[in-house]
């Protein structure tokens, strides 16, 4: 028997107790774990409505198994704050499906999607090159002392220039 199959639900925020519980979640994975974020923070992020957030889940038979903050418009294009797939559904595809959505929403809209990648992240950073980011260069120091991010962007073709 085949696996339900993946809802992608756009949102303008998560309900709070959802938001907590994922924000739990999180701060016990790189990298945020690594940096030191606090849940409260990541809470923040899901919860507090924005006009240029978008907030993305990933679910199967209502459970979340993964999801991503965008905010557009950024820089020519949309900017991914944050992507996540949780512990339990890594290495099945999902993080690739949910990026490809996010790709599709966009295409068309704008010329390109941005995001940060920590430095020591090797796993994401490898993910998103082969979704066919480029690593444009690090910032030093951006979101903790003696720590690089990386910020990386993929052209959207056929779309317009912002």
């Amino acid at each position: 028997m085949s696996p339900a199959p993946l809802e992608l639900i756009a949102l303008a925020a998560l309900a709070p107790d959802e938001a907590s519980a994922i924000a739990s979640t999180l701060v016990s994975m790189d990298p945020w774990r690594a940096l030191g974020y606090g849940a409260e923070v990541l809470e923040g992020t899901l919860v507090r409505p924005h006009p240029d957030l978008t907030r993305y889940l990933a679910q199967r038979n209502g459970e979340t198994l993964g999801l991503a903050v965008v905010r557009h418009p950024w820089l020519r294009g949309a900017y991914i704050e944050l992507f996540a797939v949780l512990p339990g559904a890594q290495g099945q595809g999902l993080g690739k499906a949910l990026l490809n959505h996010i790709e599709a929403v966009h295409r068309g809209r704008t010329g390109n999607l941005w995001l940060l990648a920590s430095g020591f992240n090797l796993r994401a950073r490898r993910f998103y090159a082969a979704q066919g980011f480029v690593e444009i260069g690090p910032i030093p120091n951006l979101v903790v002392a003696g720590e690089d991010e990386i910020l990386m962007r993929k052209v959207l073709t056929g779309a317009p220039r912002d």
